[in-house]
């Protein structure tokens, strides 16, 4: 970001990439740039719409707004990588975000997909430990960033921001668990409807005959997603066109009958 309101100072960049609001990446690709901020209005327009910030005050909304930094990526950028130091709360104005992590044999396993308004990264601000996971860019991505020192005294500040931060993290926490669970008690058919629904209900784009995800996914990381193989998703995949479940075009799929994958998933 270039800019901070009521700051010409950081119009500056060597300034801005000194400024603990959002700490740059030890070695930037050069790719990512550092933006003018929006106009303050637009800003709290935004961040008002974002549950992690529900019923702070003006002027507790501002102040926060106006220690965010923003940043932009490319697609297939990455925004940080596991074991990286994490000291950033992320919060994603336009784009979309994968996490993931890598294994032992290195292979990349996608964890969650994270949209306009969804916050990440929120581990680093609980015990500054280094990166869990990954994070790239699944398309052109404007996030909002803060660092955690920052976070943590504005949530001293207003009490109402440390609740909904317990509430987001409770919210993970049962998500976190469901996966697991549907990992360990479903076969592969129940595993991919549930994925899906839970897709089509974060991703979704309602069209005339169903319900298209907006997330071009390819079958390995559909199967990443589900804990499976790609020769598993690509048999169940078969099997729902067949039973017009879905349709898949160009890496998109949509949901033609989500009472159907339901009683699967059940």
């Amino acid at each position: 970001m270039t800019a901070i309101l009521g700051n010409t100072d950081l119009l500056n960049p060597r300034v801005v990439a000194d400024r603990p609001g959002c700490i740059p990446k030890p070695a930037p690709t050069g790719r990512a740039a550092w933006v003018e901020a929006r106009p303050l209005m637009t800003r709290l327009i935004f961040f008002k719409q974002v549950p992690l910030f529900a019923d702070l005050t003006d002027s507790e909304l501002t102040a926060l707004v106006k220690d965010f930094m923003r940043r932009e990526f490319k697609a297939g950028e990455a925004i940080f990588q596991q074991g990286d130091p994490g000291q950033v709360l992320y919060l994603i104005e336009t784009g979309q975000v994968r996490i993931f992590v890598h294994g032992s044999d290195d292979q990349e396993t996608s964890v969650v997909f994270y949209g306009a308004g969804d916050v990440f990264g929120e581990l680093a601000v609980i015990d500054g430990l280094p990166r869990s996971a990954s994070a790239a860019a699944m398309e052109d991505t404007g996030v909002y960033c803060l660092s955690r020192d920052l976070f943590r005294e504005h949530m001293r500040r207003a009490p109402q921001l440390a609740l909904n931060f317990m509430k987001a993290l409770s919210v993970r926490v049962r998500y976190t668990t469901r996966q697991v669970g549907n990992l360990s008690l479903l076969d592969v058919p129940s595993r991919l409807a549930r994925k899906l629904l839970d897709l089509a209900q974060n991703y979704g784009q309602v069209q005339f005959d169903g319900v298209k995800i907006k997330l071009a996914l390819t079958q390995s990381e559909l199967a990443n997603m589900t804990g499976t193989t790609r020769e598993s998703i690509n048999k169940t995949l078969g099997n729902f066109k067949r039973q017009n479940l879905i349709r898949v075009e160009q890496g998109h799929i949509t949901i033609l009958d989500p009472d159907g994958l339901r009683e699967i998933s059940a």
